[in-house]
């Protein structure tokens, strides 16, 4: 047999070396396919057999082998021009440089053995198939196999249902305890979150135990053996990917919280520095009670934003083009919708900053007047007399005039003041002292500084009259001015003085003339001088 062997390979050379003095016959490859094997693949003509025929005639003696054979008899020869592989001596099929594909990187060597490592594979896969009790036993391997699934699904069926019974049961029990919670989280969302727990336990629970009983029931029989093999080798490399990947993420993972601890450390200073401030233990310079809390707040905000900048090259997969894509669409959306919210937010901050307006301060904005009692960032919400809340676009309130009635109030009070227009028929003086007289009988103005009287106007039918005054409390101009004028209808009705406001269109017959007995009347008094 060995002689045979040296033979053929003999027989090899002389028809490699006819092949090259002459051009070779074009045919088609064969490839060696045993139980969904890979063996070898043939390309050329070898002593008058076609690719196909070669391999027909080494699956018909591999085949013979199978269910007895054992790898030990297994070996391969080689000389300069191809080789063989043998079992037990005798020839198996032969192998010539010309089979090896060397574009592709193949050896003749590397092909013979892999030719012998699948070999041997296959007929340990094989060995004691050749007999119907070997196969009754893997059939019964995996019916036992498909049972145990079966019963693993039914298993995790019941703990489904038992994981939705005890979810009903807690959940009726916390929310009775924690009535609250109604108040701050749906009870819908909050059952959709545990179900969809129960369901990632589940569905991946019954995928791994899918995976362990076809891995098992393929390897069973020596067909289906490889497509076992590959499930596995196909699995643990995902795994491995998976492993590779956490593992060469661990350095980048770990500069990311050191960025975020020292991101939340720097925050904590700086809520505690400015804390102080608005407390007004610690002075800052610039800083006051007022923009402390909006420059804690930026503050805090531009250094997550940095964190967030720092972070984002170390984030796993930052550099693949699917998360390049995702911020460049993000940086489109927040380009195109942030001119708005940019101009509203530069205009809270030159609010805060100018001290135009601060928190508690009685304003007038346009048609609103009321109590400031927030300036955001992006609005200011007022609070009216009539105990509504107008939130005002900061964009809105830098362009208008805002009347500030409290900034000046703590030298002298807030100064307000009423129009009067009275006929020229009354006398002026007369009309100071009862306006003067109307101010004193309201509650609420200021003694210190005296209430003061001014003609600024003499129209063609009357002669418009300011009484100014000054408040303690601007929240309560409204009420005191409703009181005040209340008061000047009173006097001048005491008085017999006719309020001719804005004017009158008929005159009576007598002309409306001051006598100059008349220019000090009651309550007017004559100066001591005269």
């Amino acid at each position: 047999m060995r002689l045979l062997a040296l033979l053929c390979l003999l027989c090899l050379s002389l028809v490699a070396h006819a092949n090259d003095a002459s051009a070779p016959a074009v045919s088609n490859d064969a490839t060696l396919i045993l139980n969904n094997r890979v063996i070898a693949t043939f390309r050329s003509n070898l002593l008058g057999s076609t690719p196909q025929q070669r391999q027909e005639a080494a699956e018909k003696r591999i085949r013979r082998l199978l269910g007895d054979a054992t790898p030990l008899k297994l070996e391969s020869r080689t000389n300069a021009e191809g080789g063989a592989l043998l079992y037990d001596g005798n020839p198996l099929f032969f192998v010539s440089n010309a089979d090896v594909d060397t574009l592709s990187g193949e050896t003749l060597s590397g092909n013979l053995d892999h030719s012998k490592a699948t070999l041997t594979e296959l007929f340990n896969d094989s060995r004691g198939f050749n007999q119907p009790q070997e196969w009754l036993f893997a059939v019964a391997k995996a019916a036992a196999a498909t049972l145990v699934f079966a019963l693993g699904l039914w298993l995790l069926n019941r703990l489904w249902l038992l994981w939705n019974k005890l979810l009903r049961f807690v959940l009726a029990r916390l929310i009775h305890k924690l009535r609250d919670v109604r108040n701050v989280v749906p009870v819908r969302l909050i059952k959709l979150s545990l179900r969809l727990l129960g369901y990632l336990v589940f569905w991946p629970s019954a995928l791994a135990l899918g995976y362990v009983w076809l891995s098992f029931v393929l390897r069973c029989f020596p067909y289906t053996r490889i497509w076992g093999e590959q499930l596995d080798a196909a699995v643990l490399s995902l795994l491995a990917r998976f492993a590779v990947a956490i593992l060469s993420a661990l350095p980048s993972l770990g500069i990311i919280v050191f960025i975020l601890l020292l991101t939340r450390w720097s925050v904590h200073g700086i809520n505690y520095l400015f804390k102080q401030v608005e407390s007004g233990r610690v002075q800052l310079g610039f800083f006051d009670a007022d923009t402390a809390a909006t420059t804690r707040k930026l503050l805090s905000v531009a250094a997550w934003l940095f964190a967030v900048a720092m972070i984002y090259p170390y984030l796993p997969g930052a550099n693949t083009d699917a998360f390049k894509g995702l911020s460049v669409i993000v940086g489109l959306m927040v380009s195109l919708g942030a001119s708005s919210v940019v101009g509203q937010f530069a205009s809270g901050l030159i609010l805060i900053y100018s001290r135009s307006i601060k928190v508690g301060e009685y304003v007038q904005i346009g048609d609103e007047e009321g109590t400031v009692m927030e300036i955001g960032m992006f609005a200011t919400k007022v609070h009216t007399n009539l105990r509504e809340e107008v939130s005002i676009p900061n964009s809105v309130l830098v362009s208008q005039s805002v009347k500030n009635f409290s900034r000046l109030a703590r030298g002298g009070g807030v100064i307000c003041k009423i129009v009067v227009t009275i006929g020229y028929d009354t006398p002026w003086r007369q009309v100071h002292a009862m306006l003067l007289e109307a101010a004193r009988r309201t509650p609420g103005l200021r003694q210190d500084p005296a209430s003061v009287v001014y003609q600024t106007a003499l129209s063609d039918f009357y002669v418009e009259y300011h009484l100014r005054f000054a408040l303690d409390e601007p929240r309560l101009r409204l009420q005191i001015l409703s009181e005040l004028n209340g008061n000047v209808q009173d006097v001048f009705n005491e008085y017999g003085v006719q309020i001719m406001s804005p004017n009158y269109e008929a005159d009576s017959e007598t002309p409306k003339l001051v006598k100059p007995e008349d220019f000090y009347l009651a309550p007017a008094k004559r100066p001591a001088t005269l």
